[in-house]
């Protein structure tokens, strides 16, 4: 494996980790930390992009979507590289919840439970196709194991709550 494709999946893997790490910290009620998460993550998936372009296809968008059209069809029989266009929205989404996050700072919290289920249901939702409908062995487990963390932090914060 070349150095690129090293950086193109580390960079993945790291953002997935800093999302996962985040997340639980801001079940576990730990704010602070869980923004400076969230915000690492995110940099790091822009950066990823970055990667995935420069290494893989050589910063050609008709070469991302036919990519991403490929792997669709191979999985699902359907032929389309509209992913693209979802992964686009997420770091978009992602980016804008972190600034957000940092603008109006413990206010954060108090935003409306449609939004925080509009963003974290979608973050959720591409975030499992990325590891666990898209991935492959270690990536797949990583993030059947996530869920199950995520779910079991949850349920405990309910059960105090």
């Amino acid at each position: 494996m070349r150095t690129g494709e090293i950086l193109t999946r580390a960079t993945a893997v790291a953002a997935f980790l800093c999302y996962v790490a985040a997340l639980t910290l801001r079940l576990r009620g730990s704010l602070t930390w869980s923004r400076v998460g969230w915000t690492l993550g995110c940099v790091v998936l822009v950066i990823h992009v970055g990667c995935a372009f420069e290494f893989v296809h050589n910063w050609s968008q008709q070469a991302a979507y036919e990519s991403t059209s490929q792997q669709t069809a191979a999985l699902t029989g359907f032929n389309s590289g509209g992913g693209l266009w979802l992964n686009y929205l997420l770091v978009a989404v992602w980016l804008v919840d972190v600034v957000y996050w940092w603008r109006v700072g413990q206010t954060y919290e108090l935003r409306s439970g449609r939004m925080e289920w509009a963003v974290q249901g979608f973050l959720g939702f591409m975030w499992f196709n990325a590891t666990v409908v898209f991935g492959h062995g270690p990536a797949r487990w990583l993030g059947v194991a996530a869920v199950v963390l995520l779910a079991v932090v949850g349920r405990r914060r309910r059960a105090r709550v």
